[in-house]
């Protein structure tokens, strides 16, 4: 008995090790990463696409914002892809936005966001595609730092950030502050070019790194995954032409999930992701988090039975609080950049109690996304099965 807990004691001191190098990675890489800032960029053909489907009350938001920008209207166009929505969304675009020229509604001819895409790129002339969620908002320059970053950098995929800006309950300010610490780990590690997060609600990529990849062939039969996925099918090819803009200007704000429930959901969607198709670096990565989580809520337990075990001298409670004090000092100090360069440093406040309930939280998803089966806009999908 005793060897064996001395085994998973051993195994939980090297993966706090390899969490705590990752994390420190993370941010000397989003320390490195310049800050940007805009420049009067309007030369470049955009197309904008936005997936949609029962988004009546949030569309108009994004597209007025749209509409709003500081960029040469005649450079940029709407594709607005209808997936199946019963809510009267199609029928508010058309009513409100009918009479501009530069938006599309079409509808999606299969189901989920890579068909609809897929469907937009075939209409799409811009050089540069940006994918944005139909429930997003964004300042009145995002497309002109997007494209200024575009042509500065000349990337095959750009990837924004996002903010969740949900302050009204502490489980909206809980889901921010998650939220950012995930922005600012893709961020870090694109600068040493190892891409491992993006988010489809404020992604960029030309349309001809798009066909080089040939789109979303190879993975068009998982239904999540339109954005990490696609990035890493641009790594693999071009290693070092993905890269992070750092700017508030680029920013994309989006609201979090109301309930425990619907953010449990989200989860499993990202989590189902079959592990074959991650990277390298993700897998890695992904492991490392989920079984320091699990070892740091089986240690006090293990301990609480067995109080006289001691390891090195040391009692388990003793190494469990070491372990979860570093665990605690590099997530604060990547949450602190974070929240600096998001100007959100008072949610800090709410840092130790979401570290127990974050434990809990990570080991939960991973076992639920085990399924592949979760609930997306009143579709029930089965990753197992070819949709």
């Amino acid at each position: 008995m005793n060897l064996i807990v001395e085994i998973v004691i051993f195994i939980a001191v090297l993966l706090c090790l390899v969490y705590t190098i990752t994390v420190a990675l993370f941010c000397i890489g989003w320390m490195m990463s310049v800050p940007h800032y805009d420049g009067p960029e309007d030369d470049v053909l955009v197309s904008i696409i936005i997936p949609a489907r029962d988004e009546k009350d949030n569309l108009h938001i994004v597209i007025d914002d749209l509409m709003a920008q500081e960029y040469d209207k005649t450079m940029f166009e709407i594709i607005v892809v209808d997936d199946g929505s019963s809510d009267g969304t199609v029928d508010m675009v058309k009513k409100h936005f009918d009479s501009e020229k530069s938006i599309q509604l079409i509808a999606n001819s299969g189901s989920g966001k890579k068909d609809a895409i897929t469907n937009a790129m075939k209409l799409a002339k811009g050089e540069l595609i940006i994918t944005v969620d139909a429930d997003g908002s964004m300042d009145e320059n995002w497309l002109q730092d997007i494209v200024y970053f575009y042509r500065e950098t000349h990337a095959k995929m750009i990837v924004a950030p996002v903010y969740m800006d949900d302050k009204r309950t502490l489980f909206g300010k809980m889901q921010s502050l998650e939220f950012m610490a995930l922005v600012a780990s893709g961020g870090g590690s694109l600068y040493f070019e190892n891409a491992i997060l993006c988010n489809g609600a404020n992604l960029a990529f030309t349309k001809k790194v798009f066909k080089e990849v040939n789109g979303f062939e190879g993975i068009n039969t998982i239904a999540t995954g339109d954005d990490v996925l696609l990035m890493y099918k641009i790594q693999e090819k071009f290693p070092d032409r993905i890269k992070f803009l750092k700017s508030r200007t680029a920013l994309v704000y989006i609201d979090g999930k109301p309930t425990l429930k619907e953010l449990i959901n989200q989860r499993k969607r990202w989590a189902s992701k079959p592990f074959s198709m991650l990277n390298t670096e993700t897998k890695l990565i992904s492991l490392v988090v989920y079984f320091f989580s699990l070892f740091l809520i089986v240690l006090p337990l293990v301990a609480f039975f067995n109080p006289d075990l001691v390891f090195f001298e040391f009692s388990l409670i003793k190494i469990w609080l070491l372990l979860f004090s570093l665990k605690c000092a590099i997530d604060f100090l990547l949450l602190l950049l974070a929240t600096i360069f998001f100007k959100e440093k008072k949610l800090l406040i709410y840092f130790l109690p979401m570290q127990f309930i974050y434990l809990f939280y990570v080991v939960m998803v991973g076992f639920l996304g085990l399924s592949r089966k979760y609930e997306w806009k009143g579709r029930t999908i089965n990753e197992k099965q070819e949709r």
